[in-house]
């Protein structure tokens, strides 16, 4: 039986001050076609939609957001959507609409930002994954879908020497917001923002570790592979590795996600698609902060969710 997933993602990152800014926008369609689910597209209408999160990027202590490359969790037809925003002040909305997909295309949006500002905080090295799954804010999870947020971000957090991130009951009462609206597009505004924000359409809430481990993070990691320990990398392929980045930076500590089913989600399309928000505190991807938070990998084996 003949299927292709569509998959979509954009980013947003928000900040409490904005000095500037310089905005690089790529946009390109190309169609493809699906014969089976092991192949990569090569021709039919798209007939479900599969949306990894997005991620951020910004200049030390100004975080932003920033588009990611579109990942496919099972190599068919996709659809990525990226974007970054910042929120600078209470009269600021940080807002980031994507464009509506085109079926039976891929498609790719990027919006990306850099801002200049103080430096970005950073965390200690964790020794293994579970000596740091706990923090004074933030709250156990109390079932599998906050569950396997954590673990899907944690197991490759502790590769790369990185804290785990816990989970935060407000973080996610924002994203949950946010995903009742039922309208694709980010908004760092809610409850105050400060916090980076990855949004996702198309993929079950009982499979969002496969959105973030095997598009977020196996299908990225290898892009910078030549990297580590540059500062300032060279952003021309931000869009290859950004959700990577944002999984493994150290300086993220908490974590907190809602997925909502829309009957009908604006600025995508479909009908009871499931929508994610997740919002991350503080964001990651500070240009010049790079070699201090993400790490070279440790060489634990390959997770696949």
């Amino acid at each position: 039986m003949r299927s292709a997933l569509l998959f979509a993602a954009m980013a947003a990152g928000a900040c409490a001050k904005v000095i500037e800014k310089d905005v690089y926008v790529t946009d390109w369609t190309t169609t493809t076609v699906t014969k089976t689910v092991t192949a990569w597209p090569t021709s039919t209408a798209a007939t479900q939609v599969l949306v990894k999160e997005d991620t951020i990027d910004s200049q030390p202590s100004v975080p932003t957001d920033n588009a990611l490359p579109t990942v496919d969790l099972s190599k068919k037809s996709t659809v990525t959507e990226s974007a970054t925003q910042e929120a600078a002040a209470a009269t600021q909305d940080a807002v980031e609409q994507a464009p509506a997909p085109t079926a039976g295309a891929t498609t790719w949006y990027s919006t990306s930002y850099w801002t200049e500002g103080g430096a970005a905080a950073t965390t200690e090295a964790p020794t293994s994954l579970a000596t740091t799954t706990s923090a004074a804010s933030t709250a156990t999870p109390t079932n599998a879908y906050q569950e396997a947020i954590l673990y899907n971000h944690n197991v490759h957090r502790s590769n790369h020497s990185a804290n785990s991130v816990t989970w935060s009951g407000s973080l996610a009462s924002s994203a949950r917001t946010l995903a009742a609206k039922c309208v694709y597009q980010h908004d760092t505004s809610i409850d105050g923002g400060g916090y980076g924000q990855n949004i996702g359409y198309g993929v079950e809430e009982a499979s969002i570790g496969e959105m973030i481990t095997n598009l977020m993070y196996n299908d990225e990691m290898m892009y910078f592979a030549e990297l580590y320990g540059t500062a300032s990398p060279d952003m021309t392929n931000f869009d290859a590795w950004g959700h990577f980045s944002q999984i493994v930076w150290k300086g993220t500590e908490e974590v907190g996600c809602a997925t909502v089913i829309c009957e009908s989600l604006g600025n995508a399309g479909g009908s009871n698609v499931p929508f994610t928000v997740c919002n991350y505190s503080p964001p990651g991807n500070y240009d010049g902060e790079y070699a201090t938070n993400v790490l070279a990998p440790q060489g634990a084996a390959i997770y696949t969710a």
